[in-house]
């Protein structure tokens, strides 16, 4: 190129800068361009949000939606986005239909037959069958993939006709709805999409052809967006997409939600809920109950083994203060179910067993030949001083598991009790620590304390052949096997009270407290939010069918 071409391309280029301006000008006085829009240049981002997209944030890059759904232990239904299960269940213990719109069971609950709505499709227009149910179950187990083991109870599936899928099950399991709805729950896939696979485990997913109502749209890096599906056929979305961003840090998306950059934030502190509560055009809305924490014991290693220490232990939980501590929290009495989400399922003989009284604690540890010398140390029937180790880790809050055992630890230390911590990081070592160990504080959602089938956790069974706590008792193993068996709620709840009266009496944990959780949200932006307490994922369908665009009017 020469001066002369150089020289002209130059102008040029300012001239067609010059008139752009020249237009914007002409166009802000005009009105035809909002003056607080910002104009988009061919530089920003193609991932600038819609104006009614609901902008989430995720912890890490394996909480966006999988490129591999079937290999990925996420839990389809609860949290779908695109995908839809069967059914689902609520925070109130309340069953609510998906694919299926009812469902039976059969007198021995082995079999589970689910009748399908018959105006289901596919993102790609395909209608959805009975096929695809049995598909999905039958693709996951025989190509040995992550999500099968929730359905390794069956035996197998049949398909009476296009919208009739029946579950034939190996043993009985009177909750099997429970295992397809929650933790972590299982999707249907669609059969015309993913029968062409090759190679699963290795498959990677372009599509994301579901049924739910929002779609596909794009991905990039720390970034997946879904629109709305107009031709879902339940609730239809007043918003116009999700976006699922990548913000690892929960400072950065603090201020990402004060900035206007995101639209809720969820799982804060009650300190940083109080900071917000006075911020302009932020809410902040507090979900009960969702975790309950316990003081587990290792009845495999001295002197957790016995039963008389650990009975004198459970006197040793200063409710009160843990809760005080964690500001958040409020006193659990009951052996392992949450009064908030069991209801009725709590033994009411068996609330206030272990009752916060260091003198009862120290007497029974008397009585059980534990005696504190003159230097104030605890020495068991050996003579030996009582020293215990408490590794922290695992699904509990590994802040939570510091905060009560900083507040236990006190009270240890007046009986003469030396204790050990240590924290891991790694999941595996931390439950290989736990054997290890004598004690170790859980934390499980409260989904998991609502039903005498949650008891199971304590049984020793065929399919389970040992538990955290190593607890052994074949009456109470019996009783497991027992309220699978049986349908009949109020026959349920008899069984559930003998399993519970059997904890009571062998102590393998402690109940501490339940605690609540606070998400942070725009106010300016959505409403609706508050049907987040009666869900258990801010990607619930539910809650984002709800969610309507404030009016700018």
């Amino acid at each position: 190129m020469n001066i002369s071409e150089l020289f002209y391309k130059h102008h040029l280029n300012a001239l067609i800068l010059f008139l752009t301006y020249i237009i914007i000008a002409l166009c802000l006085f005009s009105g035809c361009v909002d003056e607080k829009t910002p104009v988009q240049s061919p530089a920003q981002n193609i991932t600038e949000p819609l104006k009614t997209d609901v902008v989430i944030p995720v912890n890490s890059p394996s909480d966006l939606v999988s490129s591999n759904v079937m290999t990925k232990k996420n839990g389809v239904p609860a949290g779908g986005l695109i995908y839809e299960g069967l059914l689902t269940k609520n925070r109130n213990g309340v069953y609510e239909p998906g694919l299926a719109e009812s469902w039976d069971v059969s007198d021995d609950a082995k079999t589970w037959t689910f009748h399908l709505v018959h105006n289901a499709t596919w993102h790609d227009g395909v209608p959805v069958t009975s096929a695809d149910v049995k598909f999905t179950n039958d693709f996951l187990k025989s190509n040995n993939l992550t999500m099968g083991f929730v359905l390794s109870d069956v035996s197998s599936v049949t398909c009476p006709d296009d919208y009739t899928v029946v579950f034939n099950l190996k043993n009985a399991y009177s909750v099997w709805p429970d295992r397809l709805a929650q933790s972590p729950g299982i999707g249907v896939y669609p059969k015309h999409i993913f029968e062409k696979i090759q190679d699963p485990k290795t498959y990677k997913d372009t599509q994301f052809i579901g049924t739910g109502p929002f779609k596909f749209d794009k991905s990039e890096s720390g970034y997946f967006r879904v629109s709305k599906n107009d031709k879902y056929r339940g609730e239809d979305p007043k918003i116009s997409g999700v976006i699922l961003k990548l913000i690892t840090n929960q400072d950065s998306q603090i201020l990402a939600l004060k900035n206007g950059e995101i639209d809720i934030v969820s799982d804060i502190t009650p300190a940083v809920a109080d900071s917000l509560r006075n911020e302009p055009n932020i809410g902040v809305i507090t979900i009960p109950a969702t975790t309950g924490y316990e003081l587990g014991f290792t009845m495999i290693q001295y002197p957790t083994n016995l039963s008389s220490f650990r009975h004198a232990m459970s006197h040793t939980i200063d409710r009160d203060t843990i809760c005080t501590v964690l500001g958040n929290a409020r006193p659990t009495n009951t052996t392992f179910l949450m009064p908030e989400v069991a209801g009725a399922y709590v033994n009411p003989n068996d609330t206030g067993m272990y009752d916060y009284n260091l003198s009862k604690a120290r007497e029974e540890l008397k009585q059980a030949g534990f005696i504190q010398d003159g230097q104030g140390i605890l020495r068991g029937p050996d003579g030996n001083p009582v020293e215990l180790f408490l590794p922290i880790g695992g699904k509990a809050s590994t802040g939570v598991s510091e905060k009560i055992v900083t507040a236990l630890r006190n009270d240890w230390a007046t009986l003469g009790i030396q204790i050990k911590t240590t924290k891991y990081d790694d999941e595996s070592q931390y439950r290989k620590a736990i054997d290890k160990g004598n004690l170790f504080i859980d934390g499980m959602p409260s989904i998991l304390h609502d039903d005498p089938d949650d008891l199971v956790d304590f049984a020793v069974t065929p399919l389970q052949e040992k538990n955290y706590y190593n607890f052994n008792n074949s009456e109470f193993n019996a009783l497991t096997v027992k309220v699978r068996n049986t349908v009949n709620k109020e026959e349920r709840k008899g069984i559930g009270y003998q399993m519970q009266d059997i904890l009571a009496d062998n102590v393998p944990t402690v109940p501490i407290c339940s605690t609540d959780s606070y998400d942070a949200f725009r106010t300016d932006r959505f409403t609706g939010w508050e049907k987040l307490v009666n869900y258990t994922s801010i990607q619930d369908r539910k809650v984002l069918t709800s969610l309507q665009p404030v009016s700018r009017s």
